[in-house]
């Protein structure tokens, strides 16, 4: 038990994470972890994402300010239009970079949880650690093909159903509460901050000098799960959120990603996996399903 509490805390010899994408909008840096680069053993579920990047369509669905989710539509031949100022910002930058939005292929993108910088140290190596600790309760990445065939589910890495594997659960799964420093930095994220962890690969971010933080899940209908984290280097207004959060979102949805990008993403998280799945089989007493 204890071995495996090392391994989630990142003690014994690991990959890096996978880079999500960076770039900066008015005075807030982003960082978009995209539902689409995670690896997917189960084929039906992984060809359908990547062939809405071949496509260059996708919906998005969001959380507005009020808690309403809105369903916005850019219309065609037999919808009508439906949109609000940020989704008109969204598909504006669609179609500047050539997407549509037609397809099956939606994204929902959460309500934000609002995170103070001095927290994001805290946040980022408790999410590592749930993400190194899911890979290792979910067994051999190698496997997972054939057990994800045989038990007809799709998406098991990173399904909703794992969005909601937080942080309660894992220790119930792997007791790990007496070894690992997981809950040592989760108790440093007041203010509901822990509620968006998510098992997903987030990278070292230097966040001082920013005023205020927010971080959205993001989830698509394939079964997949992302991260828009937006930092604001002065307070926010209305204007500033919106143009950070129609690029996020854009981008999220894979505007300036490509299919060969995606592809290659999804190899590294693949052997990201199968490195934490090593260093758990060669640990005496590392724990599994």
């Amino acid at each position: 038990m204890r071995a495996f509490a090392l391994l989630v805390a990142g003690i014994l010899p690991s990959v890096a994470f996978c880079a999500p994408a960076h770039f900066d909008v008015g005075d807030a840096h982003i960082i978009v972890v995209r539902p689409v680069d995670s690896w997917d053993p189960n084929k039906t579920t992984s060809s359908y994402s990547l062939d809405s990047i071949r496509s260059k369509n996708f919906g998005f669905q969001y959380i507005d300010a009020s808690g309403a989710k809105i369903v916005p539509s850019s219309g065609g031949m037999f919808r009508e239009k439906r949109a609000t100022a940020l989704s008109d910002e969204v598909f504006k930058i669609m179609v500047a970079n050539g997407f549509g939005n037609k397809g099956s292929h939606v994204y929902f993108v959460s309500g934000p949880i609002r995170l103070q910088p001095g927290q994001m140290a805290d946040f980022t190596r408790a999410q590592n650690q749930l993400y190194r600790a899911s890979v290792v309760q979910q067994g051999d990445p190698a496997s997972m093909g054939s057990r994800v065939a045989a038990k007809q589910a799709a998406g098991v890495l990173a399904t909703a159903a794992l969005a909601g594997f937080g942080v309660h659960k894992l220790g119930d799964a792997v007791n790990l509460s007496q070894y690992s420093t997981l809950y040592s930095d989760i108790s440093n994220l007041a203010g509901g901050a822990s509620a968006a962890l998510l098992p997903v690969p987030l990278p070292d971010f230097d966040f001082s000098g920013f005023a205020e933080i927010e971080v959205r899940r993001v989830t698509d209908n394939a079964g997949h799960i992302g991260e828009i984290v937006i930092a604001y280097r002065k307070p926010k207004t209305e204007a500033s959120e919106q143009a950070a959060l129609a690029q996020a979102i854009a981008a999220a949805g894979g505007v300036g990603t490509t299919p060969p990008e995606v592809e290659t993403a999804r190899a590294a998280d693949y052997a990201q996996r199968l490195s934490i799945w090593t260093e758990c089989q060669a640990t005496p007493g590392c724990v599994q399903q």
